[in-house]
């Protein structure tokens, strides 16, 4: 210890410092991202022979060797020690009680019963042995690694009782790391086998990653005993020599580390059980977070649900906002409001064979994404958080899990990104993932169609008349796969019969919008490079907005859509597998006003049915039989409901 003592550099005097970096996004005015740190860092050190003791570097913020002091301030410590929040300190015992304690500077606090600690768990003695698996950031979570996931916890100190969810998964794919440190507010960095660092930030009221597997252009080493004084600041020990190191990440900066080897603070430290820092010391501004400012989006094609209980329903957004649920009664039709207020909605995806149908939201108030299920007739609502500025889409994977995809492109064009919320397993909701170019500002509704456990998606790139495409598997990032050809207005996904995608667009043609299929190619890899034009002949010569596709029980594709002059038109392909198609037939009566979207969907008995409106309370509904055969004719009935 004397060796360590005499190697401190003990400055005289210490003050608060700040350090400001200048960040911009893409066409935008930099703004400040700013570390500020108080006069020092309490760095704690559990010993070998029980005793604990506090030093404190005195230049968190730049890395300098300076040192303000060092004191002996406990014994008889054993088990796992770190350190989170304004002094607090958690440590695990041998027999794997977790306990709560708080050194305030001069001496200790006591607690109810007069002690010196609070217990706050017990069965936590894993991590006596994977040290490096449990931490807690500026905010007070504790996270955790555990096989494949990453778990969060939060004590509430003024119950004194476990929050909700605590213990619930934030994340998989983390078997992969055997380590993570957290700095300042759910910033993490998780070590992997190679002691590469990968950054992450995580948002607890959004349930949202900010920062998501970034491995940075400099990169510095992940050591055993590694910690943070909060703001960005990290401390590291070399196995090796005893060095202990210092460093900054800034993740706004694309330099990220501020050396690649740290910057050598100290010497002696290699004989430490335990080395762990008050999370509070430093703290860092001006990362970016989740401006929400949902869109006032209300014409959405009409959801149409016919679930194995009876009955029809049409779910769509009404002037308010509102979301409406207009269903069969046996005698008419009656409206119910589902919830409100809400951007729109997605299209709806059936999860059981009892018809069990789940649609989307995103909440106008603050963004927040909901999955309205209709079960058993009756609707219920799960919450999931995410800040987003779009009408989500919602989809059903073969294992029997559902992937909610949003975006959220903070309404000042700085940023467009854009997530993913995956149903685990169990049941549980992961958080949002980011995925795709964090430079590009993705924005809409994401398009999204899934073949299996393979999910399709196709986002719009502000500004660049472009899109992206990607391809989703469970439990993974999704990986853009390049440019999207893009159409002139919508694309639709389904099914071409035969186990490829089929995608349906309008494209301009001489300042006239006509429907058109782009195929998937044969060995599945990607999309044919051009659009091919379908021919149509349903008045003016063109359509509004949108058009819908499905494929039938009879390896055709249906399509409709909405002419210029306000009518239902609706078409099949010749032949399973063909991207030709009969002449349009006109579904609507001669006196058009349809201005929503039109929706296909396949009833619980295998009809077409055909939805439209012609304002927000007047849904029209029709039905035909899929005949088994493809036919040039559909045989609908059906009109306006309400």
């Amino acid at each position: 210890m004397s060796t360590r003592l005499r190697s401190l550099c003990l400055a005289a005097a210490v003050t608060a410092t700040t350090i400001t970096a200048l960040t911009a996004g893409a066409g935008t005015a930099a703004a400040a991202v700013t570390t500020t740190c108080k006069p020092v860092a309490n760095i704690f050190t559990m010993q070998a022979d029980g005793d604990l003791w506090l030093y404190q570097h005195a230049d968190p913020v730049n890395g300098s060797g300076s040192w303000a002091g060092a004191k002996h301030i406990g014994n008889g410590w054993g088990g796992k020690t770190f350190a989170g929040a304004d002094g607090r300190i958690y440590n695990i015992t041998t027999w794997g009680d977790l306990r709560r304690l708080r050194y305030n500077g001069t001496g200790w606090d006591t607690f109810p019963g007069g002690v010196q600690y609070e217990t706050i768990g017990s069965g936590w003695q894993r991590y006596l042995t994977e040290r490096g698996k449990i931490t807690v950031d500026a905010t007070g979570r504790i996270y955790t690694l555990e096989g494949d996931q990453l778990r969060w916890w939060f004590f509430n100190e003024e119950t004194r009782a476990w929050a909700p969810g605590s213990g619930g998964i934030l994340d998989v794919g983390w078997g992969r790391f055997d380590a993570v440190t957290a700095s300042g507010k759910g910033g993490l960095q998780a070590r992997d086998s190679s002691g590469a660092l990968h950054r992450f930030r995580h948002q607890g009221f959004d349930q949202l990653f900010q920062a998501y597997d970034v491995i940075p252009a400099t990169r510095w080493r992940g050591y055993d005993k590694f910690f943070s004084a909060g703001g960005d600041v990290y401390y590291a020990v070399r196995p090796d020599t005893g060095q202990l190191l210092w460093n900054r990440f800034a993740e706004e900066d694309v330099s990220n580390w501020r050396t690649s080897t740290g910057s050598v603070i100290g010497t002696d430290w290699g004989t430490d059980v335990d080395i762990t820092a008050t999370t509070t010391d430093c703290t860092v501004t001006g990362l970016e977070e989740s401006p929400y400012a949902p869109r006032d989006e209300r014409v959405h094609a009409t959801a149409i649900l016919t679930p194995e209980g009876g009955g029809t329903h049409l779910v769509n957004s009404v002037a308010d906002n509102k979301i409406t649920d207009t269903h069969s009664t046996g005698s008419g039709w009656a409206t119910d409001t589902i919830a409100g207020k809400y951007v729109g909605i997605s299209r709806p995806v059936t999860v059981d064979g009892a018809g069990t149908a789940v649609v989307a939201a995103t909440n106008v108030s603050f963004g927040e994404v909901e999955l309205h299920t209709l079960r058993g007739g009756q609707w219920q609502r799960t919450g999931l958080r995410g800040g987003m500025d779009w009408a989500p889409t919602v989809t059903h994977r073969s294992n029997n899990t559902l992937a909610v995809y949003g975006a959220s492109d903070f309404h000042d064009q700085t940023r467009g990104h854009v997530y993913v919320r995956e149903q685990l397993p169990n049941g549980e909701f992961a958080s949002w993932r980011p995925f795709g170019d964090r430079s590009s500002i993705y924005t809409g509704k994401p398009v999204v169609f899934t073949r299996g456990d393979v999910t399709t998606i196709v986002m719009d790139i502000h500004g660049t008349g472009q899109q992206d495409w990607f391809r989703h598997t469970p439990g993974s990032t999704p990986v853009r796969m390049g440019t999207f050809p893009k159409s002139d207005r919508g694309v639709t996904f389904t099914g071409d019969g035969k186990g490829g995608i089929l995608a349906f667009g309008l494209k301009d043609v001489n300042g006239v919008l006509r429907p058109a299929v782009l195929r998937e190619k044969a060995d599945r890899s990607g999309f044919e490079d051009s659009w091919q034009i379908i021919e149509s002949d349903i008045g003016n010569g063109g359509a509004y907005n949108h058009l819908d596709a499905l494929l039938l029980p009879n390896g055709t594709i249906a399509m409709s859509l909405l002419s210029q002059n306000s009518r239902v038109f609706v078409t099949t392909s010749v032949a399973p597998g063909s991207t030709q198609f009969h002449p349009w037939q006109q579904v609507s009566p001669d006196t058009g006003g349809f201005i929503w979207p039109t929706t296909l969907a396949l009833t619980r008995t295998g009809e077409l049915a055909l939805a439209s409106r012609t304002d927000y309370s007047a849904h029209w509904l029709w039905t035909a039989p899929v005949p088994a055969e493809p036919s040039p004719t559909l045989q609908f009935t059906g009109g306006q409901i309400n």
